[in-house]
């Protein structure tokens, strides 16, 4: 199990590297994503595979099931921030590295890489003899492809930010890659090393619609079936070039109710959860003895989302209002029972290096709420509720279907938005993400990243204003120009100050309503072998199923 102070000692020792790294070239290696994160070598992954053969003898066969609360929509890696749709996403896919469950760089289809020392080139040695699952033989050319393609506008990819200040890909010979930078871009092997691998031939060919549902990478697992809103079973590839998985099988479940999450576990017709459960449940299952348990502070934010381009939403003391009527203590103490802290921005004090709590605060005040109404002219009405220039004070939250655990927050704030004068509606969606990027709804209530993953403060696709999953909608010129820096930034303390400010900015703002960080308990049946002992990022074991085994004695 983790806590801060795993995490804060995590960071120390980042620090302490990152002052004895003498040359440039070594500074960008050590500090690869960010000036933090340390990267393994082949040499270091395969000593630690060797260490935990020798402690436990892994046990072939069997179906490891998991649970998620939403449908997996899609197979692409396109589309794969979403948790549930990630964790199936990533046993068909490999990235060139991965950064693993205790943020650092693990290399997957690269051997190697070698950054220039102005920090404007890498080049990366690839793996030979790795093949995609329909056959095809993998090579540079497919990085090269992928990249290509997700950098090319007319595909609108989700993860185009990454290649912001890619210039060029090139691959000089089958195992050699070569990506040349505009501008050192210290968030690079982060960002761009990570993103899984197309087969080029075979996506040029089928296209990215039809390839969602048809997927092909060189990851551990492939697809057996597919019901987006049912489950999805996924083989064992039997030439994966890490090793044949020890499960034959995996299966996730899609079980909207927390609850029924819950006895899912309880009845071991579950090894896992990829979502989490009520706040009450979370006891119970830690007391059993039957599960080992990884408790992590998420970097993640829970919120509800705001359309800053709604006629009532768009006004800046319209969210400042619903921010001080919302009692974010109370969610913490009768919806999560303790288990989460109140969130003061964007970032999660779990991002201990980068996060600042000397920001704008919002304390719960119904009466600030509405002196900042009615000093912006929103004026009582009919029912109480709120007008201004003939446009209502209403909006309609819409909330994931299904989603037992979290609507009690949407119920509360409710109630608390009609005492300030304000209707908001709730209503159920199976596309609240997809709507709040399509600008077709008002408000919903998720969960997300806005900087922070894999300790990274970088938050362009969230809070810039092209940014692809920039679901508030909000523009802000500061904003964008602090963002680019940040990825610019070689030196650490400035690096800093960016996000700080960054953070003020949310603050003062308020693109949409930030709640809390919710203490992340995952549970893994104690039948599943092969877990680390401590974890800084429990979803970062997904990718990691292929090594892990039952052994039900």
């Amino acid at each position: 199990m983790t806590d801060l102070r795993n995490e804060s000692h995590r960071q120390q020792s980042i620090r302490q590297l990152m002052e004895t790294s003498g040359s440039r070239r070594s500074l960008l290696k050590a500090a690869a994503a960010a000036g933090l994160i340390p990267v393994l070598s082949s040499g270091d992954v395969a000593a630690r595979a060797a260490a935990s053969a020798q402690a436990a003898q892994p046990v072939r066969g069997g179906t490891f099931t998991t649970i998620g609360h939403h449908e997996i929509n899609t197979l692409s890696p396109d589309n794969d921030g979403e948790t549930v749709i990630y964790a199936a996403v990533s046993q068909l896919f490999d990235s060139l590295y991965n950064v693993n469950e205790n943020y650092e760089l693990e290399p997957i289809l690269a051997e190697s890489y070698e950054p220039s020392a102005d920090g404007k080139t890498y080049t990366f040695k690839v793996r030979e003899g790795v093949k995609f699952h329909n056959g095809d033989p993998f090579s540079s050319a497919d990085v090269k492809y992928t990249f290509d393609w997700i950098k090319d506008p007319k595909n609108a990819s989700t993860r185009a930010s990454a290649m912001e200040l890619v210039a060029s890909v090139e691959a000089p010979d089958p195992t050699t890659v070569v990506v040349t930078l505009t501008e050192a871009d210290v968030t690079f092997m982060v960002n761009v090393a990570t993103l899984f691998i197309y087969p080029s031939s075979y996506h040029a060919a089928t296209g990215e619609d039809a390839f969602a549902g048809k997927p092909v990478g060189t990851g551990p697992y492939t697809v057996k079936e597919w019901i987006p809103a049912q489950s999805t079973t996924l083989a064992a590839n039997e030439e994966y070039f890490r090793g044949r998985s020890n499960f034959d099988e995996v299966r996730i479940d899609i079980v909207p109710e927390a609850a029924s999450r819950f006895a899912a576990l309880e009845t071991a017709q579950a090894d896992n959860s990829i979502w989490s459960l009520n706040a009450e449940d979370n006891p119970i299952l830690e007391e059993s003895g039957n599960f080992t348990v990884y408790k992590v502070l998420n970097n993640a934010v829970n919120h509800f989302v705001l359309n800053n381009e709604h006629p009532a939403l768009s006004d800046i003391n319209v969210r400042k209002a619903l921010l001080h009527a919302t009692d974010r203590q109370a969610f913490i103490d009768d919806v999560y029972q303790g288990q989460a802290v109140i969130a003061t921005s964007n970032l999660s004090p779990n991002v201990t290096k980068f996060y600042n709590p000397n920001v704008p605060t919002y304390d719960y005040n119904p009466d600030t709420a509405k002196k900042l109404l009615d000093d912006a002219g929103w004026v009582p009405g009919d029912g109480g509720i709120r007008a201004k220039g003939g446009q209502k004070l209403a909006f309609t939250l819409s909330v994931i279907q299904g989603d037992t655990q979290r609507r009690p927050e949407a119920e509360i704030a409710q109630q608390l938005y009609k005492e300030i004068g304000v209707d908001m509606q709730i209503r159920e969606a199976t596309d609240v993400v997809d709507g709040m990027i399509d600008g077709k709804y008002d408000a919903g209530l998720f969960n997300w990243v806005y900087g922070g993953g894999s300790g990274e403060p970088d938050a362009r696709d969230t809070l810039r204003s092209d940014g692809t999953n920039n679901f508030s909608h909000f523009k802000n010129a500061e904003m964008d120009e602090l963002l680019g820096q940040g990825i610019r930034e070689l030196d650490e303390a400035k690096r800093i100050e960016i996000y700080n400010r960054v953070q003020e900015i949310v603050a003062e703002n308020v693109p949409f309503l930030y709640f809390l960080h919710p203490q992340g308990y995952y549970f893994w049946a104690s039948s599943v072998k092969g877990l680390p002992e401590s974890v800084l990022s429990a979803e970062a074991l997904y990718p990691k199923l292929f090594k892990f085994w039952k052994d039900e004695g």
